[in-house]
C-alpha cells in the first residue's frame, strides 16, 4: 500500500471516475457505510484494499442494549460519546469481538482487513495482555487470516503477526518538531525503533496530521528521522467526514 483514505461519513464518493483510478490504496470506512451495506465497494474502488473500522475499546452507549450479558465498563468517554469497555473482562472481550466479527461479515465481499482504533489505551505494561487477548480471540472465532491496520499501540506491534499497516495519528515529522524535549526523547528512544522493526517485516507506516502546514521543512533531527521511516503522510480534517479534495 502506498496511500490511505479515511472516511467516517455516509456519503458516496462524489466522483466515481476518480476513485476507480486509485491503486495501492487502503480505504478505511465505517461498517455502516453504503458502499459496504450495498456491497458496491469494488464498483468505486476496484484496485484498493478495504479496511473496516473497529474500535474494540469503546462503543456508543446504545450498542450495549443488544448485549446478552452485563458488560463491565472502565469509563464514559464524553468527548467521543462512547462507553469504554473493560477488556480485562471475558464478557467485555466477547462483546468487542462480536462487534469486530460483524464488521467483517456484514460489509460485503471485498473486506481486506480491520482498522483497529484506540487500542493504544490498552498498550501499557499492565493492560496489554487484555489487548492481545481480544485480538487473538477475534482470530480464533473466525478471523484467523485477518489483516490488521493498527492505530499507534507501539508496544503491541511485535506481538501481532497479522499486522499489515500502522497509523501514526498526530505523530508526524511536523508534529514531532513541535514536541517538548521529553516527548521528543520518547519518540527517538521508543517510537523510532518500533517503526524500524515493523518496516523490516514489510509493514506499511502511515502518518496522519490535521495540521498540514506543520509538515513544511525544516525538520529537527528526530523529526527528520521519523520522516525517513514513514511511507506516506495523510493530511486530513479532524472529523474525517469529508472525502479528500483530490477525489471531489
Amino acid at each position: 500500500m502506498k496511500s490511505a483514505i479515511f472516511y467516517y461519513g455516509l456519503d458516496l464518493p462524489p466522483d466515481r471516475s476518480k476513485t476507480t483510478l486509485l491503486r495501492d490504496t487502503a480505504v478505511v470506512l465505517q461498517p455502516h457505510h453504503p458502499l459496504l451495506s450495498d456491497d458496491i465497494f469494488a464498483d468505486y474502488f476496484p484496485h484498493c484494499s478495504l479496511f473496516v473500522y473497529w474500535n474494540p475499546t469503546g462503543v456508543q452507549p446504545e450498542s450495549l442494549r443488544a448485549a446478552s450479558e452485563q458488560i463491565p465498563l472502565v469509563a464514559l468517554d464524553h468527548v467521543w460519546d462512547l462507553v469504554r469497555l473493560d477488556l480485562r473482562s471475558d464478557a467485555a472481550r466477547r462483546f468487542a469481538v462480536g462487534q469486530g466479527l460483524r464488521a467483517l461479515r456484514q460489509t460485503g465481499a471485498h473486506v481486506h482487513g480491520l482498522f483497529v482504533d484506540d487500542l493504544d489505551l490498552w498498550s501499557g505494561p499492565r493492560r496489554q495482555s487484555a489487548a492481545i487477548a481480544v485480538l487473538r480471540q477475534l482470530q480464533a472465532e473466525g478471523a484467523q487470516d485477518i489483516r490488521l491496520f493498527l492505530n499507534r499501540a507501539f508496544s503491541l506491534w511485535p506481538k501481532l503477526d497479522c499486522l499489515q499497516a500502522v497509523l501514526l495519528e498526530e505523530l508526524t515529522p511536523g508534529v514531532v518538531k513541535r514536541l517538548a524535549p521529553a516527548d521528543t526523547e520518547w519518540v527517538e528512544r521508543k517510537v523510532l525503533p518500533a517503526i524500524r522493526r515493523v518496516r523490516r517485516r514489510g509493514v506499511t507506516v502511515f502518518g496522519m496530521t490535521y495540521e498540514p502546514t506543520w509538515e513544511k521543512p525544516p525538520h529537527s533531527r528526530v523529526s527528520a528521522g521519523l520522516a525517513e521511516v514513514t511511507d506516506n503522510i495523510i493530511m486530513t480534517c479532524r472529523s474525517l467526514d469529508q472525502w479528500p479534495e483530490d477525489l471531489q
